[in-house]
C-alpha cells in the first residue's frame, strides 16, 4: 500500500472518528473523493432491501432531479453489476466498453468500486457503491485511481458497518423497553389478589414469554349472589396487544354494573371494541364465566378462546364447556351464547389460554390437551392456587431449554 493510500485511510479514520452522524460521514468520503482523484461527479448508492434497489443517498456534482430518479436493480447497469459481484470496475473509455452508459457523462473514463471491506469483507452482503466520473483535467482513470477509490469505499464500508450495528443497537434496546412497558401494562390490568368468595378458593397466574403478548386474566364480584371470572388473549405481541388488552378490560368493566348475561354481555364489549379491532387487524378470545352461589351454577360464554375445563370431583371425569362462537373484532354484530353447568363440592373450574397447551418442547411435542388434564386431576386435592402453580411450572419444565413463545395464564376456581 503506497503512501497515499496510507494517508487516505488515516485522514478518513479520523474524520469518522468525529463524525456525529451517518450524513456527516458521507460528506468527508466524498471530499475525500473529489481532491484525491480530482473529479467533479461521485455518488455513493446504498442498497434498499424493501424495494431491492440501489438508491443515491450522497452525491456531488449530479442534478438533484437525476439523483431522485437514479434506482438500480441488483445487476443491471455498472452500479448493479458492481454490488451484484462486489468486484470494483474500471472503464478507461465508455465508447468501448459493453455497458449501455454512452451519452451520460463529459468524459469517457468512469469508475465503481463496491462498498464491502477488501480484502476481509464485513458481513457477507454487500452494502452499496460508490461511483466516479468526469475527471476535471479530462484523463482516463487508471489502476492507482481504482486502489485510491477502493481504499476509501473500504475504509467508509467499516464505518456504515458500525453504523448499521449502533442502529441494530438501538432497535434493540427499543424492542426491550417496548416489552417492559408491555409487561408492566398487563401486570397491572391483574388482580392484586383474588376476592374473597363463600364457598370458592380461586387464584390465577400468569407468566409472560420471551415476546410479549396479550394475555389477561380477572375477578369480580357483582354483589353477594354472584361472581364472574374472565380469561382472554389478544392477537398480536408488544406493547400494542397490552394497549388493546387494556382498552378490552376498560370496556368490559364499563359493562359490569348492567345486569347482562354472559353473551349479552360479549355482544355490547364486541360492539364497542369491533372498530378498533378491525382497523388494527387484531381480534380477542375470551372465555367468560358468571358464577350464581344460590345454585351452585357457572353460565359460560366462550368467543373463540379454548374450552373451559370443569373437573367433576365425584365422577372424576373432565367435562369441556364451549360454545363456538367468533373472536371479538371478527364481525360487528355477532351473536353469542351461553352453556351453563352445575358444580359440587370437590369440582375444580380452569380457564387457561393457548400458551398453555400450544407450547412445544425441544421435540416439537406440543403440551396439549391431555398434559393440562392430567396436572388438574393429579391436583385435585390441593388448594386453587397450588393447582395454578402446577399447571404453569410443568408448562415451563416441558418447554425447557427453549423460552417460552407466548404467555401461559391459567385462573382456577375451586368449590369447597
Amino acid at each position: 500500500m503506497n503512501n497515499t493510500s496510507m494517508d487516505t485511510i488515516y485522514r478518513l479514520s479520523q474524520a469518522m472518528v468525529q463524525v456525529r452522524d451517518l450524513n456527516e460521514a458521507l460528506d468527508s468520503v466524498l471530499d475525500e473523493v473529489v481532491e484525491l482523484l480530482n473529479v467533479s461527479k461521485v455518488s455513493v448508492m446504498t442498497y434498499d432491501s424493501k424495494n431491492d434497489v440501489l438508491k443515491v443517498i450522497a452525491a456531488r456534482g449530479l442534478d438533484p432531479s437525476v439523483i431522485e430518479k437514479a434506482l438500480v436493480r441488483r445487476g443491471e447497469g455498472i452500479s448493479g453489476k458492481v454490488f451484484a459481484s462486489s468486484e470494483p470496475i474500471l472503464i478507461e473509455d465508455i465508447r468501448t466498453s459493453s455497458f449501455d452508459e454512452k451519452g451520460k457523462y463529459k468524459t469517457r473514463s468512469l469508475m465503481s468500486a463496491p462498498v464491502t471491506c477488501f480484502p476481509m469483507k464485513v458481513g457477507d452482503i454487500p452494502l452499496g457503491v460508490i461511483n466516479v466520473t468526469d475527471r476535471n483535467d479530462g484523463k482516463s482513470f487508471d489502476e492507482k485511481d481504482m486502489e485510491l477509490l477502493k481504499t476509501i469505499s473500504n475504509q467508509f464500508a467499516v464505518y456504515l458497518h458500525l453504523v448499521n450495528l449502533a442502529i441494530r443497537d438501538k432497535e434493540h434496546e427499543r424492542m426491550r423497553e417496548q416489552l417492559e412497558i408491555a409487561r408492566q401494562i398487563q401486570y397491572r390490568l391483574l388482580p392484586l389478589t383474588p376476592p374473597k368468595i363463600d364457598g370458592l378458593d380461586i387464584a390465577g397466574r400468569l407468566i409472560t414469554a420471551e415476546r410479549v403478548g396479550g394475555d389477561y386474566y380477572d375477578c369480580f364480584v357483582h354483589d353477594e349472589r354472584k361472581s364472574s371470572f374472565v380469561v382472554a388473549d389478544v392477537s398480536g405481541h408488544s406493547v400494542g396487544a397490552g394497549l388493546v388488552m387494556a382498552a378490552f378490560r376498560a370496556a368490559l368493566k364499563a359493562q359490569l354494573d348492567n345486569v347482562y348475561s354472559p353473551s349479552i354481555l360479549m355482544e355490547h364489549v364486541n360492539k364497542i371494541l369491533f372498530q378498533d379491532l378491525y382497523q388494527a387487524e387484531q381480534f380477542i378470545t375470551v372465555a367468560y364465566i358468571q358464577y350464581q352461589k344460590s345454585r351452585q351454577q357457572i353460565v359460560c360464554t366462550v368467543a373463540g378462546h379454548p374450552p373451559i375445563l370443569v373437573w367433576r370431583n365425584q365422577e372424576e371425569k373432565f367435562v369441556e364447556i364451549t360454545t363456538d362462537d367468533p373472536c371479538l373484532g371478527i364481525e360487528p354484530s355477532p351473536m353469542f351464547h351461553e352453556k351453563s353447568e352445575i358444580l359440587s363440592k370437590g369440582d375444580i373450574v380452569v380457564l387457561y389460554t393457548d400458551g398453555a397447551t400450544e407450547v412445544a418442547n425441544a421435540r416439537g411435542e406440543r403440551f396439549g390437551m391431555q398434559r393440562l388434564k392430567a396436572c388438574i386431576a393429579d391436583s385435585s386435592e390441593v388448594s386453587a392456587k397450588q393447582i395454578s402453580d402446577i399447571i404453569v411450572e410443568n408448562v415451563q419444565s416441558f418447554s425447557d431449554p427453549n423460552p417460552l413463545k407466548d404467555d401461559v395464564t391459567a385462573l382456577v376456581l375451586k368449590i369447597v
